[in-house]
């Protein structure tokens, strides 16, 4: 299976971009969101062994027609409104992937998978 990636042309030569790369914008775009509940850990630790889901999220991509459709399924942290945070999700993300990708995008779908509790923030030291 060919990896997907976009190719941008113009007078200066080609520059590709791996499909990689797009999502993983779109997830720190997403993560910088108020609002928006992140993994507490790395992926696949006690959560993954204790049959936790984790939270981080997650993305799907289209590249077509030198435009990427991306489409996100987050985890709202209550107390927000969750409307409010799954468009400035839309918005971070639309903006960061053409800024930092050059990538025109097409649409940003956002489902909003579960509403978790605040979390807790450790004030101990390690």
């Amino acid at each position: 299976m060919a990896e997907k990636r976009i190719e941008i042309t113009d007078e200066n030569g080609r520059i590709t971009i791996a499909e990689e790369v797009i999502s993983a914008i779109a997830r720190i775009a997403a993560e910088r969101v108020t609002g928006i509940a992140r993994s507490s850990g790395a992926t696949g630790g006690l959560k993954g062994i204790f049959g936790g889901e984790d939270v981080a999220p997650t993305v799907k991509l289209e590249l077509a027609n030198d435009q990427a459709r991306i489409e996100l399924r987050i985890a709202v942290e209550y107390g927000y409104p969750v409307h409010s945070v799954a468009r400035g999700v839309q918005e971070s993300v639309e903006v960061d992937i053409e800024k930092f990708a050059g990538v025109a995008v097409s649409s940003v779908d956002v489902y909003v998978k579960r509403v978790v509790p605040p979390q807790t923030h450790d004030s101990g030291s390690d």
